[in-house]
């Protein structure tokens, strides 16, 4: 069993958890924030959706599928923690633009939108390098 894909898998269901609280309690009021105390700001701004999608729902898509691929590698059915550099390096560049929505737009910040940077930069960075996988092979 890989600590790669361990550590993988526990950062993407973290991230699920984040990313279904967000989805859930977006329409349902005031989000309590403990730390910056802009979430609500944040999350019903006109930046929070995508096609009038809440970016909360890409954001647990890309979750639940990295922990898919993380788990299916756990389980030795294959080489599938390979496929999650590519969809982790676009979350990258998606997670520093809103980031730079928060701080340069909204100047608001939300906690679990923070988490969530921090959560898909992590799984990154713990990722498999396509160009160094090829090379071995």
């Amino acid at each position: 069993m890989s600590k790669r894909a361990v550590a993988i898998a526990l950062l993407s269901f973290i991230g699920m958890f984040d990313a279904l609280y967000l989805s859930l309690k977006r329409n349902a009021g005031p989000i309590p924030c403990h730390v910056t105390h802009g979430c609500t700001d944040v999350l019903t701004s006109r930046y929070s959706e995508f096609m009038g999608i809440p970016l909360s729902a890409f954001g647990l898509f890309f979750y639940v599928a990295v922990f898919s691929l993380a788990v299916f590698e756990i389980s030795g059915a294959g080489k599938t923690l390979n496929w999650v550099f590519w969809p982790a390096a676009a979350g990258v560049v998606v997670s520093a633009i809103l980031v730079g929505i928060q701080a340069f737009a909204l100047n608001a910040y939300c906690e679990y939108c923070l988490l969530s940077a921090i959560l898909v930069l992590s799984i990154f960075l713990l990722s498999p390098r396509p160009w160094l996988h090829k090379r071995h092979q």
